[in-house]
């Protein structure tokens, strides 16, 4: 729903959340155990946005030397579905084969983000496609 706010589920960090300006988008970042939360919201999602998220959720994982990262996506629309592969390509560049990533769709586009999941896993990088925070938690942490 445009124009709504919708409160970030499941906050409470080591260290106060921080809010990122995004190209077209913002981030919510918050350090737990093991792991960086992102919360990714206000936006519209385009392959643009799509590459600048996960463009700066690397430098973030880099940053604060985190090889486990839970995305909450909360963006409208999605990436077409010609374009999921450039995605790929670059989250690839970007070094995502290193960073084990729990995907939580809060949109609509489970189906697109279940099958961007399987090319992913196809090119070698661990991530976990979801609509449910508890149990992509739970695989970030403790999954095969």
């Amino acid at each position: 729903m445009a124009g709504t706010h919708r409160e970030d589920p499941g906050g409470g960090g080591l260290i106060a959340p921080t809010l990122l300006d995004g190209e077209g988008f913002k981030v919510r970042l918050e350090q737990h155990h093991g792991y960086l939360r992102a919360y990714v919201h206000d936006g519209r999602d385009s392959l643009a946005v799509s590459i600048a998220m996960w463009k700066l959720l690397a430098e973030q994982c880099a940053r604060h030397g985190a090889k486990r990262l839970l995305v909450v996506e909360d963006l409208e629309s999605t990436v077409d579905r010609e374009d999921v592969e450039k995605v790929i390509d670059a989250m690839a560049t970007f070094g995502f084969a290193s960073i084990r990533t729990a995907f939580v769709e809060m949109q609509d586009d489970l189906q697109g983000s279940e099958h961007g999941g399987i090319l992913l896993t196809e090119r070698g990088m661990a991530i976990h496609v979801s609509n449910d925070e508890f149990a992509a938690r739970h695989w970030l942490m403790y999954g095969e």
